[in-house]
C-alpha cells in the first residue's frame, strides 16, 4: 500500500444545491468588489474633477510688502567686498 494516496475529488460529487450557492457566493464577491471599485473610482474622478475647476478659478495671493531690513546696507566699519578687475584672474 502506498504511503501517499491520492485523494481524488470530482465537483459531480457535489449536491446541485452546493454549487449553486457558490456560484452564487462566488458571484455575490465578486459583484461587490466591482461595486466598490468602480464607486471609488468615479469619488476620486469627481475629486480630480472639482480640485481643477477650483484652481482654475483661484485668484493669485497678494504677495505681502517687502519687509524693512533691520541692519543698514552701508556698513561702515567692515572690508569693502567690491571686487577688482584682477580677481576673477587665477596666477600660476
Amino acid at each position: 500500500m502506498p504511503v501517499h494516496t491520492r485523494i481524488r475529488f470530482s465537483f459531480n460529487q457535489l449536491p446541485l444545491r452546493t454549487k449553486v450557492g457558490l456560484f452564487f457566493a462566488i458571484a455575490g464577491a465578486i459583484t461587490l468588489l466591482v461595486l466598490f471599485g468602480v464607486t471609488f473610482l468615479v469619488i476620486a474622478a469627481i475629486g480630480g474633477v472639482v480640485t481643477l475647476i477650483a484652481n482654475l478659478f483661484r485668484t493669485k495671493p497678494v504677495s505681502p510688502p517687502p519687509a524693512e531690513d533691520p541692519f543698514p546696507t552701508a556698513r561702515p566699519f567692515s572690508k569693502s567686498r567690491m571686487r577688482k578687475k584682477d580677481d576673477d584672474i587665477i596666477d600660476i
